[in-house]
């Protein structure tokens, strides 16, 4: 009799990210992004401690051997708590393949990066050595050398940017396979960033008063609040569909994972913007938290190619023959 399909997660694979997730909450305060950018050396040495690099790195090569759906799920925790881009860069690394395999990174991190026309932007960390490049259609493992500070203000995209002039020969490359990982990476830190800006809209709209009522009694509020919640319940439920179909290496594997990008991304941008709204003046203000989500959702989106490029290809993967 043929196995059934899975369609999301298990409660075993949810427990364990949950697990992880209660670590993340101590680690990783949002608070922290009011003092800097990157993640301070302790954070690293934190997240190295509880395995968080090794998530997806096989058992023989000395990492927990997860699949794609608790990964995603851990992931997810990630975006929540708006996790710097070399934290995922580096992740996302694990999956790049060198002439002889799986590359090892050892202790070495990875600074997220992206080509925009003829310059290689580098969201510059300075615990990092190497860059994971993206360019659209594929990715790439180089060394970080010879980096150009850029003039843009780091409270713009929550990030400090550098330029690199040429790229040498990669250190390692990624193929569909491990292309359709680093997506589904993206896709549950933008999954994440829904969740979290729909928990704070929530919240605040609970406590706020106007007129003597909270303001989450007002209509405008509660309809802003409910679409919130459905664009956060899409993007998880799909993105979790996506990491399944990978593991059970379905031929719509490639189409649930650009299709969870395009849906994270919608519903992290867009609650990202409408949380900022739901707290009005506050919303705005660079002291505030709700600032620091919208930042983070177009910084990874940016990353990751853009909404347009993930339509794309959405709209022209093959599944079968």
């Amino acid at each position: 009799m043929e196995a059934e399909s899975r369609y999301h997660p298990g409660a075993e694979q949810i427990a364990l990210a949950d697990t992880m997730d209660e670590s993340l909450a101590t680690l990783l305060p949002v608070s922290r992004l009011h003092e800097s950018v990157v993640e301070d050396v302790q954070t690293w040495s934190n997240l190295e401690e509880i395995g968080m690099f090794g998530i997806g790195v096989s058992e023989e090569r000395g990492g927990s051997g997860l699949g794609a759906a608790e990964e995603s799920l851990i992931v997810m925790g990630l975006g929540r708590r708006l996790a710097a881009p070399a934290v995922l860069a580096t992740i996302g690394a694990t999956h790049a393949l060198a002439r002889e395999g799986p590359i090892d990174l050892g202790s070495r991190k990875v600074a997220a990066a992206y080509r925009r026309g003829d310059r290689i932007i580098v969201v510059d960390d300075p615990a990092t050595d190497l860059m994971l490049v993206r360019d659209g259609t594929g990715a790439a493992l180089h060394e970080l050398n010879d980096a150009t500070p850029m003039q843009v203000d780091h409270r713009l995209w929550l990030a400090n940017l550098r330029t690199v002039a040429s790229l040498g020969e990669p250190l390692a490359r990624f193929g569909a396979a491990q292309l359709l990982r680093l997506r589904l990476i993206d896709a549950a830190v933008l999954a994440g960033i829904a969740e979290a800006t729909l928990d704070m809209s929530v919240a605040y709209a609970g406590m706020r008063e106007q007129f003597g009522w909270p303001i989450g009694t007002f209509q405008a509020v509660k309809h802003h609040c409910a679409n919130m919640a459905i664009a956060a319940r899409c993007a998880r439920d799909q993105t979790s569909f996506a990491a399944v179909a990978v593991d059970e290496q379905r031929e719509d594997a490639a189409l649930q994972v650009e299709s969870a990008l395009f849906v994270a991304g919608s519903a992290a941008l867009g609650n990202a913007a409408k949380n900022i709204q739901i707290h009005g003046g506050m919303g705005f203000s660079d002291e505030a938290d709700p600032h620091l989500f919208l930042k983070r959702a177009q910084l990874v989106m940016t990353i990751a190619g853009g909404l347009d490029a993930a339509n794309e290809r959405v709209a022209n993967v093959r599944v079968g023959g």
